[in-house]
């Protein structure tokens, strides 16, 4: 009976961890599947929107509701055991945060998109992807190599069985045993071997001729995005000056409600100004970066 009593802890933490190891793997393979859709915005074919989309929405749907909540639950007890990895674990907390406000906020784009209700840029929206898989690539090999060790170290048998205790059954809408209809083509296209289409974009712009238009569209793209934005600014001052001369009593009250009105919303201005340059600027260097990793990646079989 005392044998039984002291595997049990053990079990709670292999249990606990198995499922949270296995959902990585998941996420990873959407990631791969996800990767290999963004590779098209950088060339001439088309990704597929709607697969991208469904990405989206399953992280959404699934780790940002179950998987995340459940770290938390560990994050928050190592934090009360080890002060060592504290300032990793508020950061992971915090990144789980601002995964799930960027997961929402890609759906909706790409939902737009395939509503025919936004334009596609192509450029911009593969760096907000990249910058996305990214963030999530790192976030999760933070947690695999540093803080879930630190968590078996750590945690005792009570904090195991507590956490164990109420893990709750779910099946994965995409990985699970039964799956959901409304995901059947996405995990077909996860089940695909990516690895190819991987070696074929990273041989085909060694040379980085794709990677050099992927630059201009972006900067092109940018352009377009500042000019529009100066226009519809000149247009509003035109229209703030013209509002405050007609309804000021002189032209010196005019003068005066002019200079603050035009100085905030030239200050606003130049603050955007400075975001479009800023996003474009990262949006061209994407391509280049991205196209010496890819061929890294591709050679060492990763």
């Amino acid at each position: 009976m005392a044998s039984a009593n002291r595997k049990k802890p053990d079990e709670n933490r292999k249990k606990v961890m198995q499922r949270l190891h296995d959902e990585h793997a998941y996420i990873g393979s959407l990631r791969k599947a996800m990767a290999a859709e963004v590779a098209k915005l950088r060339r001439r074919g088309d990704p597929d929107l709607v697969i991208l989309r469904d990405m989206m929405r399953y992280l959404m749907e699934y780790p940002d509701v179950h998987h995340h909540p459940l770290e938390d639950k560990i994050f928050a007890k190592l934090v009360k055991h080890s002060g060592g990895v504290r300032a990793v674990v508020l950061e992971l907390l915090a990144e789980h945060k601002d995964l799930a406000k960027e997961s929402q906020y890609l759906y909706h784009k790409l939902d737009a998109l395939v509503l025919g209700d936004d334009k596609l840029q192509k450029n911009l929206l593969r760096a907000r992807l990249t910058e996305f898989m990214e963030l999530y690539d790192a976030h999760v090999r933070c947690e695999e190599t540093v803080v879930f060790p630190a968590a078996e170290k750590f945690l005792s048998s009570g904090d195991w069985r507590e956490i164990a205790d109420r893990l709750p059954s779910i099946d994965d809408s995409v990985f699970g045993m039964s799956g959901s209809e409304q995901y059947a083509r996405l995990r077909r296209r996860v089940a695909e071997r990516v690895d190819a289409a991987m070696m074929d974009v990273a041989i085909s712009e060694t040379l980085g001729v794709y990677a050099l238009l992927g630059a201009i569209g972006a900067f092109y793209e940018g352009a377009e995005e500042l000019k529009a934005f100066n226009s519809q600014q000149f247009s509003d001052v035109k229209q703030a000056n013209y509002t405050l001369f007609r309804d000021s009593d002189s032209l010196s009250e005019a003068l005066s409600k002019v200079a603050k009105v035009n100085g905030r919303l030239i200050g606003k201005g130049w603050s955007q100004r400075l975001n479009i340059i800023s996003k474009t600027a990262r949006a061209v260097y994407l391509p280049f970066s991205e196209n010496f990793r890819m061929i890294i990646t591709s050679r060492s079989g990763g």
